[in-house]
């Protein structure tokens, strides 16, 4: 992966489908704005370093896609039709590995990072609690930024309003529907199975070296 896309890649790969539903209060584009500010923040102020031990990178990792994304949520959403079809033992596995996928997979990308900044432009309603929030990757040296939209819905959770990422959008691509078509693949490269996707995976959650 080349290395401008590196942060790209390591947010991307966490889509969620968080339903939204019954905020508590009228929320503004300003308040979803700043929870996208406060996940990049986070991200780059956590996640980045070279000389960050990556135990301790990937538990910051971890920590980051539960405040900011329904891991559960997309891992339920990717997995699609199957879902309805698996075992509650597989359905715990499959979750568990999703998660764990995603970590080993996009961690490492984060030591790349070289002074890429996240510039948010503007943000528009889509639905009563489901936003879209406009923004620019901007790289050094004079690159061409990279435009991004992230999809936030809001729902209401102990009295306030909770706000989750549930897709991410790169050069007009759903990374969420591109996740789903992934494992899809997988599911029927191996016979329509998810015995055989669960072992697919776990391959994919070890840990590197």
């Amino acid at each position: 992966m080349h290395r401008r896309h590196a942060l790209i890649a390591c947010l991307f790969s966490l889509l969620v489908v968080f339903a939204p539903q019954g905020a508590r209060a009228e929320v503004t584009n300003d308040e979803v704005k700043a929870f996208v500010n406060s996940m990049a923040t986070s991200a780059i102020s956590s996640l980045t370093g070279k000389d960050l031990d990556r135990a301790v990178r990937k538990e910051r990792f971890r920590t980051m896609i539960h405040d900011f994304f329904a891991i559960k949520s997309i891992g339920i959403w990717v997995l699609g039709r199957h879902w309805r079809r698996a075992t509650p033992e597989q359905r715990d596995q499959y979750l568990e590995l999703f998660e764990n996928m995603l970590l080993e997979r996009y961690v490492d990308g984060f030591k790349d990072y070289s002074g890429e900044s996240l510039e948010i432009t503007r943000a528009e309603r889509r639905q009563a609690n489901d936003f879209i929030v406009h923004t620019q990757l901007k790289r050094p040296g004079g690159a061409q930024p990279v435009d991004v939209g992230w999809r936030v819905g809001v729902a209401e959770k102990d009295g306030g309003n909770v706000f989750k990422i549930v897709d991410i959008i790169v050069n007009g691509l759903s990374m969420a529907l591109t996740q789903q078509k992934e494992i899809n693949s997988v599911i029927k490269n191996n016979g329509n199975s998810l015995d055989g996707l669960l072992d697919k995976m776990r391959e994919m959650a070890k840990p590197a070296g």
